[in-house]
C-alpha cells in the first residue's frame, strides 16, 4: 500500500505539471500574436527609414541645385557660406545613403549603382570648386547647371524606387511573418498534443530512467576510481623509485664511507687495485641513484634553483680538475679555453650549472676512444631581457668530442628518458639515459637551452645557451662556500675564536673536536641566555647557534645578540637539524647570517668558515708532534648543566626489579640491519673530523645519557601517555640533533616523527618499543664493531624505553 500511495501521488504530481505546462503554452500563444504585431511594426519602421533617405537625399540635391543656380545668376556678392552649407548637407545625405545598412537591399538594382556614381563624381566637381581656398565664380558656378539639371530625373527615379522597393519588402514581410505566425501556432498546438502523448508514456519510462541513470553512476564511479587508481599507480612508481633510491643510497654512503676510510690504511698493491675499483664502482651506483632522485624531483616540481653570486673561472678550474685525470684514464686530452670577456662573477646556481657541465663532459669522455674533448666558454648572441633586470652575459658553453657522433634518427631521441640511441650504445657503453633530460631541464629552468650537432664517426657538440646576470664579488653572501682548492691557514695567522651555543653535550664535544682539530678556540653555552652572556664576555669571532634551545631559544637569543652589537658585527650561524624552509626563513629574519644543517662534517664546516674569514677559518698547519685528539674535550665554558626538568636524572631512577627482564644486544645481525640503523658514511666523516678515540668518546656521552636527552625524551613520552602538559617536541629536537651527529639515523628518524607528528597517548607504548628497538641495535651493533664499552646503558635506560 505505500508503494501504491506513492505511485498515486507521483501521477498527481505529474497531472499537475501537464496542466501548468499547458497553461503556459496557452500564455506563449498570446505573447506570439503578440510578437508578431511587434515584429511587423519594425519592418514598417526600416523601411520608412529607407524611403526616408532617398526622399532627403533628392531634397538635399534640389536644394543645393537651387542655391547654385541663384548663385550663378544673380548679380549679388557670392555667398559662399550657404554654398558650402548646402554642399555639406548634400555630401551627408549622400554618405549616409551610402553607408546605412538598411540601404543594402536597394545596392543591388542598376538605377541605385548608376546614379550614385553620378552623384559622387558630381559631388566632386562641386567641392573642387567650394572647399576652401577655392573661391568660384559664377560663370563656373553657371557651369555645373548642366550636370546637376541631367542628374534631377535621376534622383527623383532613385526615391521612387526606394518607393518601390519599400512597398515590395514590405508585401513580403507581412507574408512571412503570417506565414511564420500560423507555422508556431500549429507547432505549438503540436507541442501540446505530444506533451500529453509524453506525460502518458513518462510513468513507464521513469523506472526505466532512474535504473539507468544508477547504472551509469555507478559507471562514472568506476571509472573515477580507474582514473584515480590510474594516477596513484603513477605517483607510486615516481615514489618508489625516489624511497628505493634513498634507501640504496644509505648504505651505499656507508660503503663509500669505509672505502674512503680503507684507503687511508696500509694496503698491498693489490689491496689498493680492489679497494679502488670497488670505490668507482660504488661512485657509478651512487650517481646513477642520484639521477633517479634528479627525475623523481623533476616529476614532482621540487627540483628548484637557487642562483647566487658564483665564480665562473673557479667552477672551470674545479670541472678541469677532476675531469683531467678521468679523460687522461681514458687516453683522451681534455682542454678548456674561456673567452677574453668572460666575467668572473655571475649569478647562478653553482651546483646545478656544474651538474650540467660535469654531465656533459662525462658523456664525451664515455663515447669517445680518441682525441680531445673540448670545453668552450664563449659569448652567445645577446637576448633582450624585461626592462630593468641586470645585464646578463649570454654564455655560450660548448663540450665538444671526436667520439663516434650520432646519425639524425638517435639527434632525434636523444633527450627523451633512458634513452641512449639505440640498443647497442647502451650495451656498449651503459647508463641509464638520464643525464641528457636532466640537463636540459636544469638548463630551462635557468632559462637556458641545451643544442647537439653531430655526425657519425666526427664526434658531437654540445651547445648549452644562457643569459646569466653578471655579479661581483661583493654580491656573495657571508659564509657562502666557494670552490677553490683546499688550504691551511699559515703558522703566524691565528685560528677563531668560535662560540658553540647547543643544550646537547654530545653535539657540544662533537662541534668542539671538529673546532679544536682545526685549530680554533671554543667556547661552549647551554642556551641562548648563556650565549647571550658569553658573547659579551669572550667576544667571539662567530657563533654557531642551535635553534632550539632552553630558556632561550637561537633565535630571541640573536636577537638579543643584534639589538646589543648592531646587525653586523658578528656572524651567526643557525647550526640545527631543522631543515625546514619556515626555520630558514625565521633564521633570516632575526637576523642570522648563514644555516648549517646538522650532522655536520668537517668540509661543510670548514668551507662556512673560510666563507667568512678566509685562510683564518682554514685548518691550521699540524705540527710534527701532534697527537690525534683524544676526545676528552674542555667544557668548561659552559655552566653547570642539568637535564630538562630541573634534576639530574640517575639510575637510581630506574626500577631495578626490571632489571632481569631487560633485552640484550643481539650478536647475530641480518643482512641490512646495519645501513638501516647507522649511517657509516656519517660515522666516517666523524672520525676523520675527531678521530676514532674522539668518537668513541662521544660514543660514550651519548649511550650513558650524559646530556640527560634520553631521560627527557622517555619523561616527555611518559607525560604524553599519561596525558600531561609535557614538552615532547623539544625534548625529541634534542635527542634528534645529537642521534644525527654520530650517525644514529634509525634513531634520529623516530625522534624527528615524536617532533613533527601528533603522538596520541594510545600510540606511545608501541613508540616506546620502537624507539628501545632501535637503541638497543644501535648500541649493540657499536660493541659488535668496538666502536664502544659502554654497558651501563643497558642498565640504566632500557627499563624507561620498555615500560
Amino acid at each position: 500500500m505505500p508503494a501504491y500511495h506513492e505511485s498515486q501521488r507521483y501521477l498527481l504530481w505529474l497531472a499537475l505539471g501537464t496542466v501548468v505546462m499547458a497553461g503556459v503554452m496557452a500564455v506563449l500563444l498570446v505573447m506570439q500574436a503578440t510578437q508578431q504585431q511587434a515584429v511587423l511594426q519594425s519592418a514598417n519602421l526600416r523601411s520608412d527609414s529607407i524611403t526616408a533617405l532617398s526622399f532627403q537625399l533628392e531634397r538635399e540635391f534640389l536644394r543645393l541645385r537651387q542655391t547654385i543656380e541663384v548663385a550663378a545668376n544673380s548679380s549679388a556678392d557670392l555667398d559662399l557660406d550657404a554654398l558650402r552649407l548646402r554642399s555639406d548637407l548634400f555630401a551627408s545625405r549622400l554618405q549616409l545613403m551610402q553607408d546605412t545598412p538598411s540601404t543594402t537591399a536597394l545596392q543591388e538594382r542598376a538605377e541605385y549603382r548608376n546614379t550614385l556614381t553620378k552623384l559622387a563624381a558630381l559631388m566632386s566637381e562641386v567641392d573642387a570648386l567650394l572647399l576652401p581656398p577655392s573661391v568660384p565664380s559664377r560663370p563656373q558656378l553657371g557651369g555645373l547647371l548642366p550636370n546637376l539639371n541631367a542628374m534631377g530625373p535621376e534622383v527623383q527615379e532613385l526615391t521612387m524606387a526606394a518607393t518601390r522597393h519599400t512597398a515590395v519588402q514590405l508585401e513580403q514581410q507581412e507574408s512571412t511573418m503570417i506565414h511564420q505566425g500560423r507555422q508556431i501556432m500549429v507547432l505549438i498546438v503540436a507541442q501540446l498534443v505530444l506533451l500529453l502523448a509524453a506525460a502518458t508514456a513518462l510513468a513507464r519510462r521513469h523506472r526505466r530512467v532512474e535504473e539507468a541513470r544508477c547504472a551509469l553512476q555507478q559507471l562514472t564511479q568506476n571509472l573515477q576510481e580507474a582514473n584515480l587508481a590510474a594516477e596513484e599507480a603513477n605517483r607510486g612508481k615516481s615514489q618508489f623509485l625516489a624511497n628505493m633510491s634513498h634507501e640504496l643510497r644509505t648504505p651505499f654512503n656507508g660503503v663509500l664511507g669505509m672505502l674512503s676510510l680503507l684507503e687511508r690504511t696500509a694496503l698491498t698493491a693489490r689491496q689498493k687495485e680492489y679497494v679502488g675499483t670497488a670505490k668507482g664502482s660504488a661512485d657509478h651506483l651512487l650517481s646513477l641513484l642520484n639521477d633517479i632522485l634528479d627525475v623523481s624531483a623533476m616529476e614532482t616540481g621540487e627540483m628548484a634553483i637557487h642562483p647566487h653570486a658564483m665564480d665562473l673561472h673557479a667552477l672551470v678550474a674545479s670541472v678541469e680538475h677532476l675531469m683531467q685525470p678521468v679523460a687522461a684514464q681514458r687516453g683522451l686530452s681534455f682542454h678548456t679555453h674561456c673567452a677574453a670577456d668572460l666575467p668572473q662573477w655571475v649569478q647562478a646556481d653553482s651546483t646545478r650549472l656544474k651538474q650540467i657541465v660535469l654531465n656533459l663532459i662525462t658523456n664525451a669522455i664515455k663515447f669517445s676512444e680518441s682525441g680531445t674533448v673540448r670545453l668552450l666558454l664563449l659569448r652567445g648572441e645577446a637576448v633582450p631581457g624585461p626592462a630593468g633586470s641586470p645585464a646578463a652575459y649570454p654564455l655560450r658553453l660548448q663540450v665538444s668530442d671526436e667520439g663516434i657522433g650520432m646519425d639524425a634518427h638517435t639527434l632525434s631521441k636523444l633527450f627523451k628518458r633512458f634513452s641512449q640511441g639505440d640498443d647497442s650504445t647502451s650495451r656498449r657503453f651503459g647508463g641509464t639515459g638520464l643525464g641528457l633530460e636532466i640537463s636540459r631541464n636544469l638548463a630551462r629552468r635557468m632559462g637556458g637551452e641545451i643544442s647537439v650537432t653531430s655526425t657519425p664517426g666526427n664526434g658531437s657538440t654540445f651547445t648549452v645557451l644562457l643569459p646569466l646576470p653578471v655579479a661581483t664579488k661583493a654580491d656573495t653572501e657571508p659564509g657562502q662556500a666557494i670552490e677553490q682548492p683546499p688550504a691551511l691557514r699559515p703558522v703566524d695567522v691565528q685560528g677563531l675564536t668560535v662560540l658553540v651555543a647547543d643544550d646537547h653535550l654530545v653535539n657540544r664535544k662533537y662541534m668542539g673536536a671538529l673546532l679544536e682539530d682545526m685549530g680554533h678556540t671554543v667556547v661552549f653555552a647551554e642556551n641562548g641566555e648563556q650565549a647571550c652572556i658569553a658573547v659579551q664576555s669572550h667576544r667571539p669571532d662567530l657563533v654557531l647557534m642551535d635553534l632550539h634551545m632552553p630558556v632561550l631559544d637561537g633565535f630571541d637569543a640573536t636577537r638579543r645578540i643584534r639589538e646589543s652589537m648592531g646587525p653586523k658585527q658578528l656572524p651567526i650561524i643557525a647550526l640545527t637539524a631543522d631543515v625546514f624552509a619556515q626555520a630558514r626563513d625565521k633564521a633570516v629574519g632575526c637576523g642570522m647570517n648563514g644555516f648549517v644543517s646538522k650532522p655536520v662534517n668537517a668540509a661543510t664546516l670548514q668551507s662556512t668558515l673560510m666563507g667568512f674569514f678566509g685562510l683564518r677559518g682554514a685548518p691550521g698547519l699540524p705540527a710534527t708532534d701532534t697527537v690525534a685528539p683524544t676526545g676528552n674535550f674542555n667544557d668548561s665554558a659552559t655552566l653547570p648543566f642539568t637535564p630538562a626538568g630541573g634534576q639530574a636524572t640517575t639510575s637510581s631512577a630506574v626500577d631495578s626489579s626490571a632489571r632481569n627482564n631487560l633485552p640484550r644486544p643481539r650478536q647475530r645481525f641480518k643482512p641490512g640491519d646495519l645501513g638501516a640503523h647507522i649511517d657509516m658514511a656519517m660515522v666516517g666523516d666523524v672520525c676523520i673530523g675527531v678521530s676514532a678515540q674522539g668518537y668513541r668518546s662521544l660514543l660514550r656521552s651519548f649511550f650513558c645519557d650524559e646530556s640527560g636527552a634520553l631521560d627527557a625524551l622517555l619523561r616527555a613520552l611518559k607525560e604524553v601517555e599519561e596525558e600531561r602538559p609535557h614538552d615532547l617536541r623539544n625534548s625529541s629536537h634534542a635527542f634528534k640533533g645529537a642521534a644525527a651527529n654520530l650517525g644514529f639515523h634509525k634513531l634520529a628518524t623516530l625522534a624527528l616523527q615524536l617532533e613533527k607528528a601528533y603522538i596520541a597517548p594510545a600510540e606511545v607504548p608501541a613508540m616506546r618499543i620502537e624507539l628501545a628497538s632501535a637503541w638497543v641495535m644501535a648500541h649493540a651493533m657499536c660493541l659488535r664493531m668496538g666502536l664502544t664499552d659502554v654497558e651501563s646503558v643497558l642498565e640504566r635506560h632500557d627499563v624507561g624505553l620498555m615500560n
